[in-house]
């Protein structure tokens, strides 16, 4: 499966280039951009994203509804310390208000421990017997696994400005629902593993994850603020046979603020509040609100 997965991500990267190549010779008109985004958090992370994205027409008509139809191919590598993976996605715009989303993901991520005191664990699988012992039970140096998923969805979006246009009109709602399966390579049955630093309790799942959307898009140096509901609820595990659901939601309040430096460049906050597992090592699958961290996104428009 994970060599499945990886000629997915790379077949699509070449068809869609020549996609785009073969719609510019055909004299339509194609849309590119590419990204270089900086991430940070005040957890300590750090990534570096490359994103490059081209959206051409797709299945246009000569109506209101259909006349903007389009699909965007984008493309993501992320390396952070700890991490590195690749990302592919194809959004089709099918109505104004409607976008279809699939695509894949997989990476890979290594352990050490910083200055020889913080542990810094980037994927691994979980054997902690003591939740206060951060370096009890993580079983990998890295470089022994691939996590990847794949993923379809749907996004329901709605700008206010559509109705009443006017500069100071964008208010802004998007709901995206999805379905996934999420899973590490060296994972077995119900096991538990460690992605990118977070509580070790991931299994290999098809899991559901929602991103409720709300906020207002403005002329000005802070361009967006708004709020975002995130929920990640893992329902069954194939290898195991068995509905993982007592595992609960995952929620995240977002809160988000964008400035725009100028037209290339722009710093977004998030300040996270989650309810993370009040004790990882438990199977009451207890959860508890807190604050989680606050992260910024610098990213700079190359093209």
């Amino acid at each position: 499966m994970k060599k499945s997965v990886m000629l997915f991500l790379f077949f699509t990267a070449i068809i869609g280039i020549g996609f785009a190549e073969e719609t510019a010779e055909n004299g339509e008109q194609v849309e590119s951009r590419i990204d270089l985004s900086f991430y940070a958090s005040t957890r300590g992370e750090m990534q570096v994203n490359f994103i490059p994205q081209w959206k051409f027409p797709f299945l246009q008509g000569n109506t209101p509804w259909t006349s903007e139809n389009n699909v965007v191919l984008k493309l993501d590598a992320a390396l952070s310390p700890i991490w590195a993976g690749f990302s592919t996605d194809a959004i089709f715009t099918v109505l104004p208000f409607l976008l279809i989303r699939s695509g894949a993901m997989a990476g890979t991520g290594w352990n050490y421990d910083l200055f020889g005191k913080v542990p810094l664990v980037g994927l691994g699988l979980n054997r902690r017997t003591d939740v206060n012992d951060p370096n009890d039970g993580v079983t990998g140096n890295g470089f022994d696994g691939v996590v990847w998923n794949v993923h379809a969805g749907l996004t329901i979006q709605f700008n206010l400005a559509a109705f009443f246009p006017g500069d100071w009109n964008h208010v802004v709602m998007q709901f995206y629902n999805r379905v996934e399966y999420f899973a590490y390579t060296k994972a077995k049955g119900r096991d538990l593993w460690y992605y990118l630093g977070d509580d070790g309790m991931n299994m290999n799942v098809f899991r559901r994850k929602f991103e409720l959307f709300v906020g207002y898009v403005m002329p000005i140096f802070i361009n967006l603020i708004g709020y975002q509901l995130e929920g990640t609820l893992p329902f069954y595990n194939i290898e195991a046979g068995s509905y993982v659901a007592d595992m609960g939601y995952s929620l995240t309040n977002a809160f988000i603020a964008n400035f725009r430096i100028n037209r290339q460049f722009s710093i977004m906050t998030i300040a996270r509040i989650t309810n993370g597992f009040k004790d990882p090592i438990t199977n009451d699958y207890e959860r508890e609100w807190g604050f989680d961290r606050v992260q910024f996104i610098a990213t700079w428009r190359i093209k």
